[in-house]
């Protein structure tokens, strides 16, 4: 409108951006717009899942979808906990975990180990790496 804009936040969180199954149901774009509002400010994304997703007519896995993945490249992830467990089977039993501790800390996968006796459960660090381990890594 006629207000000025006013750069009075210092940064934006944006609560769990994900995409959905569907024909029209990209953050992409949504997305991109606060992006480029935000300017030269922080743009902290909490929880997202920015993969790209399949529509239902097939449109979305093919228009765009290079741009898409760029944006989505776009962003660094500074801080990350993960749990890792066999897909289909809910979340359970966990496997084990892949954490990042900050910025200029390395990824870090674990193993879950069970105690003897049923006295619990370990978690122990098995690779660390400035890159995120891949799956083959994790369950060796």
């Amino acid at each position: 409108g006629d207000t000025p804009d006013t750069q009075q936040d210092d940064a934006f969180i944006i609560i769990c951006p994900q995409n959905m199954i569907g024909l029209e149901s990209s953050i992409h774009g949504p997305l991109s717009e606060m992006v480029d509002a935000a300017g030269d400010r922080p743009v902290i994304l909490l929880n997202p899942d920015l993969t790209d997703k399949v529509s239902a007519q097939g449109q979305q896995s093919v228009r765009g979808r290079q741009q898409r993945l760029d944006f989505s490249d776009s962003f660094e992830t500074i801080y990350q906990f993960q749990n890792i467990y066999f897909s289909g089977t809910s979340y359970f039993p966990i496997l084990g975990s892949v954490v990042k501790l900050g910025p200029l800390e390395p990824w870090v996968a674990h193993q879950r180990r069970d105690l003897v006796d049923n006295g619990g459960e370990v978690y122990l660090p098995i690779y660390s790496s400035e890159t995120v381990p891949e799956n083959e890594v994790i369950m060796a």
